[in-house]
C-alpha cells in the first residue's frame, strides 16, 4: 500500500513505483552472483549474461564474477514478465545504421 493508504495497480507508471527491499527476508543478500540470479529466476545462465550485456540488468564485475543488486534483479524480472511492456526505441547514429 502507498503512504496515502491506496493500493497500487500493476499498470502505474514505472517512475511512480519504488521497490521496497525491506520486505525481503533478512538473510537475503543485497548482491547476487550470476549463478544465484539464474537459479532464482529459473532461467539459463546465458539469458542472464545476455540481459547484462544488453544493459537490461545492471551489474558490477569483481574479478571474473558478475554481481547484480537484488533490487535490480527484481525490477528486471518485473519488466520481463509485464505483458504491456514495450522496449523504448531510440534513434540510431547515422554512422552505425549499417549495423542495425
Amino acid at each position: 500500500m502507498s503512504p496515502d493508504g491506496a493500493a497500487r495497480t500493476p499498470h502505474q507508471q514505472s517512475d511512480e513505483l519504488s521497490l521496497n527491499t525491506s520486505a525481503f527476508p533478512k538473510g537475503m543478500p543485497r548482491w547476487l552472483s550470476l549463478e544465484q540470479i539464474a537459479k532464482m529466476q529459473r532461467c539459463r545462465r546465458e539469458t542472464v549474461i545476455d540481459a547484462m550485456q544488453r544493459g537490461e540488468l545492471p551489474f558490477e564485475q569483481r574479478g571474473r564474477i558478475r554481481y547484480a543488486r537484488l533490487s535490480d534483479v527484481i525490477a528486471w524480472e518485473e519488466r520481463r514478465l509485464r505483458p504491456d511492456y514495450t522496449p523504448v526505441r531510440g534513434n540510431v547514429h547515422p554512422s552505425l545504421e549499417e549495423f542495425a
